[in-house]
Order: structure tokens, then C-alpha cells, then sequence
């Protein structure tokens, strides 16, 4: 099993805000269905992310 990390899901409200919402998980796909299923406008509008940013130190993966 592979370890989890931390990574923040940004994404846009229906107002165009930019909102936050962090996740444990092994990988930024996870991280993404996580997110869909806590948050129900990214499960209505999973398009509206536009960034995935993986929180730990010792990485710097992006996925946009």
C-alpha cells in the first residue's frame, strides 16, 4: 500500500470563486474522486477543478 499524502483541490464556484479543499490520498486521480465525492458542487461540476497540488515537502507535483 502506498503511502498517502496530502494535496489540496482547487476549484471554482458557480460565483467564480476560487475554493479549497484538502484530501488525504496515495495519488492527485484520488485525490480528484475524493473530492467529487466530499464536495457536492465538484460531484455536480467535476470540471471545475483546475488544480490538484500535491502538499508534500519532498515533491513537487502539479496536476492541472
Amino acid at each position: 500500500m502506498s503511502d498517502q499524502k496530502r494535496y489540496t483541490v482547487r476549484y471554482r464556484d458557480g460565483s467564480s470563486r476560487r475554493l479549497e479543499a484538502c484530501f488525504y490520498a496515495s495519488d492527485a486521480f484520488e485525490a480528484r474522486v475524493l473530492a467529487m465525492e466530499a464536495v457536492p458542487f465538484i460531484r455536480d461540476h467535476p470540471h471545475a477543478i483546475d488544480l490538484i497540488r500535491c502538499e508534500d515537502s519532498n515533491t513537487d507535483v502539479m496536476v492541472a
